[in-house]
C-alpha cells in the first residue's frame, strides 16, 4: 500500500472523502465505548455510587496513557517500515484485528481488571491504526484543499458520535431485557463500521501506488529518543498548537464525558432514562453541527486556520459558562459546546498538517497526538475527583458539575490566549502564503 500520495493536482470530492473515512469508523468505536458501554460497565462492577465517576475517570485515564506513548512510536515505526503491503498497512490491519478483541474483552467483563484490560487493548488497536493512516492529509493532500480535507474527517466524526452514542445509548439501556447479548450488539456497531471504512480508506490510498524507501534502521534507544522528538526551532508554532490542543481538548472532554452521570446525579434519572436521553440530545446536536464543520474547513482553507481556532475557543467558552449560571440549560450549553468544537476540529486538524513536514509525517503527528491524549486523560482524572469531593463534600448533586463547567470555560478561554500569542511567522499560518508554504513546509 502506497505511503505517500501525488499532491500536484487537486483531488476530487469522493477522493477526499474516501482518503478519511476511516476516521469515521475510529471515531465510532470511542462513541460506543464512552459513556455508554464504559459507563454501564462502570456502574455494574461499582457498588458504590458516590464512586462511580472517580473510577469511570480513572479508568478511561488509564487507556488514555497507552495512546501518549503508542501513537509516536508506531508512527516513527510506520515511516521506516516496508513490506509487501507498504509501511501503513500492516499497523492498520493489526489495530483492526486487535480493536475485535478489546471491544469482546470490554463486553464480557466480570471485574475491574477485565475491563480495564479491555481498554487498553482497544486503544492500543485503535491508536495503531490511527497513528498509521493520519498522515496521509499531510502526505497526499494538496494544501489548499486539507481545510476541506479536515471539515470532511471532522463531519466524519460528528456523525460517528451521533450515530455511536446513539446506538450505544439504546442497546445498553436493552440489558434488563436482553442481559449480556445487549452489550455484544453494541460493540458490533464500532466493529463493523471500522472494517467497512477501513476497506474504503485503503481503496483511497492504493489509487496511486509509490514504493519509498524507508529510512535505515536505528539503534532501539536512539529510535525511541527520535520517536518522541519535534524540530520546534524549525517549525515553531508546532509548540503553540500542541499547548493550544491540551487545553481545548480538556475543555471538551471534560464537559462531555461524565454527562451520563449528570443525568443521574443533577436529574434524578435512572440510567435507562440517561443513557436513552443522552443519545436523543446527541442526535438533536449532531444535525446542528452539521451544518457548521464543512464550512468551517472551507474557511480555514481561506480566512486562515489561527482566526478559525480562536472562534472555536470563545464560542465553546461562552457555553460553559453558561453551565455554570444555570446548569439546566444543557441543551444550548451542549449546542455552543459542540459548535465550538466542530469549528475547532477542522481548524485545528487543518493547522497541524501544515505544520508537520512530509518526511516523518506519521511520527509528528504522533507526537501531536499526545496533546490530544493528555487534556483529555487530564480532564478524566481530574473531572471525576471534582465532581465526587465536591458534591461529597457540600451534599450537592450539582455543585460539582458546575465546578467542572467553570474549569471548563477557562480552560477554553486559556486555548484562546495560546493561539492569540502564537508566532504568525510559519508561513502556513495564512492561505494566501499556500504557494510559499508547500515549500517552505518541507
Amino acid at each position: 500500500m502506497p505511503p505517500d500520495l501525488k499532491t500536484e493536482t487537486r483531488l476530487t470530492l469522493l477522493r477526499l472523502a474516501a482518503i478519511v473515512a476511516v476516521s469515521f469508523g475510529l471515531t465510532l468505536v470511542s462513541s460506543a465505548l464512552e459513556p455508554a458501554l464504559l459507563g454501564s460497565k462502570v456502574i455494574a462492577l461499582v457498588p458504590e455510587r458516590s464512586a462511580d465517576a472517580v473510577v469511570f475517570g480513572a479508568v478511561t485515564f488509564g487507556g488514555l496513557l497507552v495512546a501518549v506513548f503508542a501513537q509516536p512510536l508506531i508512527g516513527a515505526w510506520s515511516d521506516r517500515t516496508q513490506t509487501r503491503l507498504g509501511r501503513r498497512l500492516p499497523f492498520m490491519l493489526a489495530g483492526a484485528a486487535g480493536v475485535v478483541v478489546g471491544l469482546t474483552l470490554i463486553a464480557a467483563a466480570d471485574s475491574i481488571t477485565l475491563l480495564v484490560a479491555g481498554l487498553l487493548l482497544t486503544q492500543l488497536s485503535t491508536n495503531s491504526v490511527l497513528a498509521s493512516w493520519q498522515p496521509i492529509i499531510a502526505e497526499g493532500v494538496p494544501q489548499a484543499q486539507r481545510g476541506l480535507a479536515s471539515g470532511f474527517k471532522a463531519g466524519f466524526d460528528l456523525l460517528a458520535a451521533v450515530v455511536g452514542r446513539l446506538a450505544a445509548a439504546e442497546l445498553v439501556s436493552l440489558q434488563p431485557e436482553w442481559g449480556s447479548a445487549a452489550l455484544y450488539a453494541t460493540i458490533s456497531v464500532p466493529i463493523i463500521g471500522l472494517l467497512l471504512t477501513l476497506l474504503v480508506t485503503v481503496w483511497a490510498m492504493n489509487r496511486e501506488r509509490t514504493t519509498p524507501k524507508p529510512e535505515a534502521s536505528l539503534p532501539i534507544a536512539s529510535a525511541l529518543r527520535q520517536a518522541f522528538t519535534v524540530d520546534v526551532r524549525a517549525r515553531p508554532l508546532f509548540g503553540w498548537w500542541f499547548a493550544n490542543r491540551v487545553l481545548f481538548w480538556a475543555g471538551m472532554i471534560g464537559s462531555s464525558v461524565f454527562l451520563l452521570f449528570a443525568a443521574r446525579d443533577v436529574f434524578g434519572m435512572s440510567e435507562a432514562e440517561a443513557q436513552r436521553l443522552i443519545g436523543r440530545v446527541i442526535v438533536v446536536l449532531g444535525a446542528a453541527l452539521g451544518l457548521v464543520i464543512l464550512p468551517a474547513g472551507w474557511l480555514a482553507d481561506r480566512v486562515g486556520r489561527r482566526p478559525m481556532v480562536i472562534v472555536a475557543g470563545l464560542m465553546a467558552a461562552s457555553g460553559a459558562v453558561l453551565a455554570v449560571l444555570n446548569f439546566n440549560l444543557i441543551l444550548p450549553v451542549a449546542i455552543l459546546i459542540g459548535a465550538g468544537t466542530g469549528i475547532y476540529l477542522s481548524s485545528s486538524l487543518a493547522l497541524i498538517n501544515d505544520i508537520v513536514p512530509k518526511v516523518d509525517a506519521a511520527r509528528y503527528l504522533g507526537v501531536a497526538n499526545i496533546a490530544t491524549a493528555s487534556g483529555s486523560a487530564l480532564a478524566r482524572l481530574g473531572g471525576g475527583a471534582l465532581i465526587s469531593g465536591l458534591n461529597g463534600a457540600t451534599g450537592s448533586t450539582v455543585v460539582g458539575y458546575q465546578a467542572l463547567y467553570a474549569v471548563v470555560a477557562a480552560l477554553f478561554l486559556l486555548s484562546v490566549v495560546v493561539m492569540v500569542l502564537a508566532p504568525t511567522t510559519h508561513p502556513t499560518s495564512s492561505p494566501s502564503r499556500a504557494r510559499a508554504s508547500a515549500t517552505a513546509a518541507d
